[in-house]
């Protein structure tokens, strides 16, 4: 055996043992710290983690898992934590993963406890929604895709667009009556307006005389009582004078009621008139009657910003909606496009079973179809919706949630285009919302 193949075995064989002993103690680098303290961290589920995993904090390395172990259906896994490292005492655990499909690792988050967590002590851990859930999810959300489309289907039938068209007649032949209606009664309308006005005037004049007379009754009584009770002298004359302007102001007021009893006047023809009152009441009848239709439809306005953190780009939209019934509905919206610095419109129609609403329409000025899941009363949804589905590389395909701390305020996060490795972006949203 020559000299040259007995070196390429021994460095060989050096690189298979150094390669096994790295994937047997993994980090080298726990070798070379000094000992730290063990604390435990309790889950209902401890899926994807591995003994000598990464435990960060605030996205620093800080430790890594020694065990983990079943215990009263509980896994509980055991921590080294590096020393000097202090971890508040009402910290949380929760597993995170590197990317989309790196692998799993614990993040400790930190809390505000003035106590750390020592050695031996114990922490709560909280496990995080993962992706093999969220298939499960959309797998489920795609059963109900199907049956939306099939409802959306037997609901674009033939009767469907029938009643539709005969809505559309009904709200025509309102709003031609309504102006009809109108256009006959103006002359009316407009003489008992500028009739009323007269004799309102009229009467405020007469009710700014008694006032006066009123007032300056009340100023010569408080002059009276200001003066020196001992040196009070009655002055007859203008107690008679006084008496003579309270006299003439309930005799102007007094004319002109006689003169409304009598039917004078503009307001005495109102009073006195009853087939006034019933032409009024039956313009109201007729005015109520127009607009019955349209008491059953309900509106919204929707503003909504969200933020791109890798792109450091705003997205701002604004939406208009009415509801037909409170199952059938239809937005129109308006969204600026912060990539392409353009104004992209929607108009999408949708229908409401229960907890789940379908979408399809126009979606940014492409054709798209959503579907929404509302639960809390409608404070908190998770919705999916996917358009341009004749894009070279593949559909945009958007998942959020959304949120309403507030009756009319809502927060929003999501993945963007989450189909494209390229092209996926998380992003944070603030909106507000008028029924």
């Amino acid at each position: 055996m020559s000299r040259e193949l007995r070196i390429g075995i021994f460095v060989g064989a050096a690189i298979l043992i150094l390669a096994a002993f790295i994937y047997i103690v993994g980090d080298m680098s726990r070798l070379f710290k000094k000992a730290g303290y063990s604390i435990t961290v309790v889950f209902d589920s401890a899926a994807g983690l591995e003994k000598r995993a990464e435990v960060k904090m605030s996205g620093v390395k800080i430790g890594f898992i020694k065990d983990i172990r079943l215990e009263r259906r509980k896994a509980r896994v055991g921590l080294a934590i590096f020393p000097g490292v202090e971890i508040p005492k009402d910290s949380k655990a929760a597993t995170a993963m590197l990317g989309l499909l790196g692998e799993k690792y614990l993040e400790i988050i930190p809390g505000d406890s003035p106590e750390n967590c020592g050695p031996g002590g114990e922490l709560a851990g909280t496990t995080s929604i993962g992706f093999d859930q969220i298939g499960d999810l959309l797998a489920s959300v795609g059963g109900q895709v199907k049956d939306a489309g099939g409802a959306i289907k037997e609901m674009l039938g033939p009767e469907t667009k029938a009643n539709l068209n005969r809505a559309l007649e009904n709200m025509a032949a309102v709003s031609a009556e309504l102006k009809d209606f109108i256009g006959r009664n103006q002359g009316d309308i407009k003489a008992a307006v500028g009739g009323a006005r007269d004799v309102f005037r009229n009467l405020d004049q007469k009710v700014e005389a008694v006032a006066a007379g009123i007032q300056e009754t009340l100023k010569l009584l408080k002059d009276m009582a200001a003066e020196n009770r001992d040196n009070l002298k009655l002055d007859l004359e203008k107690i008679k004078d006084l008496i003579g302007k309270m006299e003439e102001s309930f005799k102007l007021l007094n004319a002109a009621l006689e003169k409304i009893n009598r039917g004078e006047g503009t307001l005495g023809k109102i009073i006195q008139d009853p087939g006034l009152y019933a032409k009024a009441e039956r313009t109201l009848d007729d005015v109520r009657n127009a607009t019955k239709p349209l008491s059953s439809l309900r509106g919204r306005l929707d503003l909504r910003a969200d933020y791109y953190g890798r792109s450091e780009l705003l997205r701002a939209a604004v939406t208009a909606g009415l509801w037909f019934t409170p199952r059938l509905f239809i937005d129109a919206g308006l969204v600026r496009n912060p990539w392409e610095k353009a104004f992209k419109f929607s108009l999408v129609g949708g229908y409401r079973w229960g907890d789940l609403v379908s979408r399809a329409g126009i979606i940014e000025s492409e054709f798209g179809l959503g579907l929404d899941y509302h639960a809390l009363d409608d404070r908190w949804s998770l919705s999916v919706e996917g358009f341009d589905f004749n894009r070279p590389d593949s559909p945009h395909y958007r998942l959020y949630s959304r949120f309403s701390p507030m009756k009319h305020l809502y927060l929003v996060a999501g993945v963007d285009d989450f189909s494209l490795a390229a092209r996926r972006e998380f992003f944070l949203g603030l909106g507000l919302e008028l029924r």
